[in-house]
């Protein structure tokens, strides 16, 4: 049923059910059912004949900006980093071979950017999808290579496993990515892994000019020491929440033994 979403995009934003089947490839019943009860829970709406994505998707991405206590915490490292570069700051997310920016936080300059909040980037395009596909186990790189070797030849990063493999080594051993106007003619990306979950990275974003001015070993080095900070973040709150769950476990067996 959650595939339903994957019809629409940017290009096709508005799909009439015969659509969805179609590009979905499910069975009349089957695919009027799903559209049915999404669109009762308000994960689509109908208009003239087409459905789109509804409010209840738009009410979820409220509640995650405003009160998801990771994505608060993170924000803060953000948001320190953004006034100590005076840079645009992204953080990424890695997903089902997608990568999409979960938090902007905007810089002193008004730089143009094509993928902002909530759109996908290209997987082997810019900074912030170099250093996630490089820090992925082995395994995992296999698969993306497997399902994605002419995009990845096309892209430069390797025309067969073993490039591939080699290049994204060399980015994982710098321990940051730089791409210049891969996503945007001028724009510079410097970006660093975080052990977020799922997977993502720190993403610094500077004007081309400005970058060429900076001291880029200080660049990489602040923002290693922002990831850090993000990492840090994340294994308290996972110590905290591993507390928590063994006082549960604790108090559970104290029921248990109780007459």
């Amino acid at each position: 049923m959650l595939s339903v979403f994957d019809a629409f995009t940017p290009q096709t934003p508005a799909l009439s059910a015969e659509e969805i089947m179609a590009k979905l490839g499910y069975s009349r019943g089957t695919a009027y059912r799903y559209i049915r009860e999404l669109h009762t829970a308000g994960f689509l709406s109908r208009v003239a004949g087409q459905y789109t994505l509804g409010p209840r998707i738009i009410e979820l991405d409220y509640h995650i900006r405003e009160a998801d206590p990771n994505l608060r915490m993170i924000q803060t490292v953000m948001q320190t980093l953004r006034d100590k570069t005076e840079c645009d700051v992204l953080l990424t997310s890695f997903f089902e071979n997608r990568v999409v920016v979960s938090l902007h936080e905007r810089g002193t300059s008004a730089l143009k950017m094509s993928f902002g909040r909530g759109r996908a980037m290209p997987l082997f395009k810019g900074a912030g999808s170099k250093i996630i596909l490089a820090c992925l186990k082995m395994a995992r790189q296999r698969k993306v290579y497997a399902a994605h070797s002419d995009e990845i030849a096309a892209a430069g990063l390797g025309n067969t496993w073993e490039e591939f493999r080699a290049g994204l080594l060399l980015v994982r051993r710098t321990g940051a990515a730089i791409s210049v106007a891969e996503l945007d003619p001028d724009n510079v990306g410097v970006a660093v892994p975080v052990n977020t979950d799922p997977p993502g990275s720190l993403v610094l974003v500077f004007s081309a000019a400005r970058y060429a001015m900076s001291d880029k070993n200080f660049v990489i080095q602040i923002a290693k020491e922002a990831a850090e900070q993000v990492n840090e973040v994340i294994q308290k709150r996972n110590e905290d929440s591993g507390s928590v769950l063994d006082l549960l476990g604790e108090d559970m067996k104290v029921v248990a033994h109780s007459p």
